[in-house]
């Protein structure tokens, strides 16, 4: 595919964190791209493995300059913060986000590119826009584990909406592309933010500046180091289940629904509506009557049958935590 005239300049933004193992490859995946990147740049969070030292490396050997990020405090940030950290950093009209131990297609830039002009030509470049693709798994070895992500997961990548987006995250970061205009609305990240792809998501959606490309542009790794891996919805259903009877039900179901809610209320109270961020508050009502009929009312759901029942029963035995 040639996107000719459309091509414009974008930097890929990279997290490390102990990716001695499979740095190299991620690297050359992204050098090699038909669509170089004007810059890598890359945070690593006190890698206690050989990671800088091979980042060190491919800055003297690299046609693109790679630029690594001074160490921030004496602890780990975590993905998101690091993440944040890249995007506050970052410069390009277009931005990449790049996981340290996956395997790109060569022409994933350009595919994603390509879907990011026809958004803009759709809605213009002042609106936060984020496109993004499905993905293959496969394991630490790259043998071929699933030909897809969101098949998988059982999730409807379509569903773009503020609070479909807020109820059930569809957007991985590592196959993402954003604008500029959603990398400035986005900062900073709120206190609140459970994830930073899924914070991403929730800027763009509210612009209704989402585009989805069903066919997988990368290879995603699933090792024991995972961040946050892919394991299939019936085995992470059961998991939950599992967790609410082994220890303290209560506990359990509060942690489940209430970041996600947080997360969208802190949405809210920043870039509103305020009709909006003010239903919303009342799914912390004591009252479950009134936690119920607001989320009706809001037509909160999740992918799937079993995943709105156990949202719905969730908030009907239990307030969410307020913070």
């Amino acid at each position: 595919m040639g996107v000719g005239s459309v091509v414009k300049t974008y930097e890929v933004v990279m997290a490390t964190c102990n990716g001695e193992r499979f740095v190299d490859e991620q690297i050359v995946c992204i050098l090699q791209q038909t669509v170089v990147p004007q810059r890598l740049l890359v945070a690593d969070d006190h890698s206690s493995d050989r990671t800088v030292q091979r980042l060190r490396y491919w800055q003297q050997h690299s046609s693109v300059p790679i630029e690594l990020l001074p160490l921030e405090g004496l602890e780990r940030l975590g993905s998101c913060r690091n993440f944040e950290r890249l995007l506050q950093a970052s410069a390009a009209p277009y931005v990449m986000l790049a996981d340290q131990d996956d395997l790109w297609d060569l022409n994933k830039a350009e595919r994603l590119l390509h879907q990011m002009a026809l958004l803009e030509q759709r809605l213009g470049s002042e609106r936060s826009l984020l496109v993004h693709a499905d993905l293959r798994l496969i394991d630490a070895e790259g043998r071929a584990l699933s030909p897809s992500f969101h098949r998988l997961q059982g999730l409807k990548p379509e569903r773009h909406g503020l609070l479909e987006i807020g109820m059930q995250n569809v957007v991985t970061g590592c196959a993402s592309m954003l604008n500029r205009a959603c990398v400035l609305q986005a900062l900073p990240f709120p206190a609140e933010a459970v994830l930073h792809d899924w914070w991403l998501a929730l800027v763009a959606a509210q612009a209704g500046g989402l585009a989805y490309l069903r066919e997988p542009c990368m290879s995603y790794r699933q090792h024991r180091t995972n961040v946050v891996g892919a394991v299939g919805w019936r085995r992470q259903l059961l998991l939950r289940i599992h967790g609410v009877v082994a220890r303290n039900p209560r506990a359990v179901v509060v942690r489940l629904i209430s970041p996600g809610l947080l997360q969208v209320r802190a949405f809210l109270d920043r870039s509103g509506p305020t009709d909006l961020a003010a239903l919303w508050q009342l799914l912390w009502s004591y009252s479950r009557w009134v936690r119920l009929s607001t989320a009706l009312r809001l037509g909160l759901r999740k992918h799937g049958l079993w995943r709105t029942a156990g949202f719905y029963a969730a908030l009907v035995y239990c307030r969410p935590s307020g913070h």
